[in-house]
């Protein structure tokens, strides 16, 4: 089998003024008849010409290039919406339906981009959770293993992450300024309450409502 011709496909026009063109695709020929189209950079990749002679391996070679290229190329669009952890792409992969061996690959081309750092993600999630969503340390690392951010990389985080006692005492004074016809012991109850539901520890609660609670008496 030989590749009698490469032409490259007319591109769709885009919707909207500013929109990015995709990637140039090529039409291949083999022994003159349509076999499909591949990105132009796989085809540079693999050095496909015309007159070249392919075989049956080869022809699977081709597509498992033309594989990998389309998944790096999603984990980048993936990776241009927000930061993601090694495990949230890995299923949005799968999810996708490449191969596992694609995915592996397309993980690995990742980290060596430095563009996947689950330590780095769960330090900046944690500080953000904690600043601006006021939330406790208890809730973050559920969410944290919720996205398989690995447990070492999760202790650290919430080890350098702020107190959690500062967002802890806006929470309750927002939620004690919103209560206070409540009588003492039932507001207690419930501003206890409130705070473990947003994953505040015990101990931090108990100290936030010894604080709180006396100043509103």
């Amino acid at each position: 089998m030989k590749i009698t011709a490469l032409e490259p496909q007319k591109r769709k026009r885009r919707r909207s003024q500013g929109q990015r063109a995709g990637p140039k695709v090529i039409s291949v020929f083999l022994d003159g008849n349509f076999l499909f189209g591949l990105a132009s950079e796989t085809v540079a990749a693999l050095g496909l010409h015309v007159g070249m002679e392919v075989d049956r391996g080869k022809l699977d070679d081709i597509a498992r290039e033309e594989q990998q290229y389309q998944a790096l190329q999603y984990a980048f669009l993936l990776l241009s919406y927000k930061a993601r952890t090694t495990s949230e792409l890995q299923q949005r992969l799968a999810r996708k339906g490449f191969s596992p061996d694609i995915v592996s690959r397309t993980l690995q081309r990742l980290s060596e981009l430095n563009m996947t750092d689950d330590a780095g993600f769960a330090r900046r999630f944690a500080e953000d959770r904690i600043t601006v969503g006021h939330k406790g340390k208890w809730r973050i690392r559920g969410e944290l293993l919720k996205r398989g951010v690995a447990k070492e990389h999760i202790e650290d985080a919430l080890a350098t992450a702020p107190d959690e006692k500062a967002a802890a005492r806006e929470v309750a004074e927002k939620y004690l300024s919103r209560n206070r016809r409540l009588e003492p012991d039932v507001l207690k109850r419930r501003l206890y309450a409130f705070l473990a539901r947003r994953g505040f520890s015990p101990d931090t609660i108990r100290q936030v409502i010894d604080v709180d609670g006396a100043e509103s008496t």
